[in-house]
């Protein structure tokens, strides 16, 4: 799972960042890396040109925000996140389809320290 901070050192070429998305389009067609939606409009209200990569890589799938998730980012946004943390929490906990939840890469660790979730920190 990449957040927008993810998202927005992927544009420049991120060495781990671009590894990580060209090997499951080489090596591992079947697996695909996932933004949720309300990252990639944050990364994309910061630098437009964005959301045009992102569409350009094959391994990328997008995260809508259904109604479980929305009730659950309501509930992080009451409590004091920022909306577009709060989809990449509610994304990354576990559920029926990903039960041991899925790690979150990204460059804000510190920011998602206290919601229980694996992280991937980004230098």
């Amino acid at each position: 799972m990449l957040d927008h901070t993810a998202l927005l050192l992927l544009g420049p070429g991120h060495r781990f960042l671009s590894g990580l998305v060209a090997a499951p389009a080489h090596s591992q067609p079947h697996r695909h890396l996932y933004v949720p939606a309300l990252c990639l409009a944050d990364a994309v209200a910061e630098r437009p040109e964005v959301g045009e990569h992102v569409l350009s890589l094959p391994a990328i799938e997008i995260v809508e925000v259904g109604f479980a998730s929305a009730l659950t980012i309501g509930r992080l946004v009451a409590d004091g996140l920022p909306w577009q943390h709060a989809h990449a929490v509610a994304t990354c906990r576990p559920d029926a389809e990903w039960p041991v939840g899925r790690p979150l890469v990204t460059a804000e660790p510190k920011r998602y320290e206290t919601y229980g979730i694996a992280m991937v920190p980004l230098g």
